[in-house]
């Protein structure tokens, strides 16, 4: 599969190499992205970060999850993490995942880049449909997702314990048919009715 390189107004969302790995672990190792996610360790090395660097490319080449950086199209800084993870290919459809560097917060680069995800998601890899979960704690995180017309579907109560607390989890979807209905591109129709064979 080739390399994924995305564009929007503001953004580059790409594939990580090894030169982003300095800004990558400055950004993960920030308190207010671990105390919203899921899975980030206390202390992020730089030791972890190589490693989970060789897990995002196992997956993406084997279809499972695709993760990536986002960068400033100006200078080339980076912004955080956005990708489409969980991958069930029985069932056609994946998760949305994203975090953002604190300086970056509340100028719409998170939305702009969850938007890129669902338009990477329906028309190239065709899913039916695309979820995501955010901790209740966390509502900035759901207000992306239902500004990029993901519905709510419920409150998975204390499905989450970390570091000695139950968390609740706002679970949100947006399905494919909602996707082309709701889109304004202008260019959704050969998209729309396509039939999908296989994520990859």
């Amino acid at each position: 599969m080739k390399k994924i390189e995305l564009f929007t107004d503001r953004l580059i969302i790409r594939e990580y190499n090894k030169i982003d790995m300095t800004s990558f672990v400055a950004v993960t190792s920030q308190a207010e992205i671990r105390a919203t996610t899921y899975g980030i360790p206390e202390n992020y090395t730089r030791s972890y970060a190589k490693n989970w660097f060789r897990l995002i490319k196992t997956n993406i080449k084997n279809g499972l999850s695709y993760e990536f950086g986002m960068f400033l199209k100006e200078d080339g800084e980076y912004v955080g993490n956005v990708g489409l993870i969980n991958v069930s290919k029985l069932h056609n459809h994946a998760d949305i995942s994203y975090y953002t560097d604190k300086k970056f917060h509340c100028m719409g680069l998170t939305t702009e880049a969850a938007q890129a995800m669902l338009e990477l998601g329906f028309k190239t890899f065709g899913f039916e449909k695309i979820s995501g979960m955010c901790m209740r704690i966390n509502p900035a995180s759901r207000r992306v997702m239902e500004k990029i017309g993901m519905s709510f579907e419920g409150t998975l109560r204390h499905e989450l314990y970390k570091d000695g607390i139950y968390y609740d989890i706002d679970v949100l979807s947006v399905l494919r048919t909602d996707y082309f209905t709701n889109c304004k591109c202008g260019n959704c129709e050969s998209f729309q009715h396509q039939k999908v064979e296989s994520v990859n």
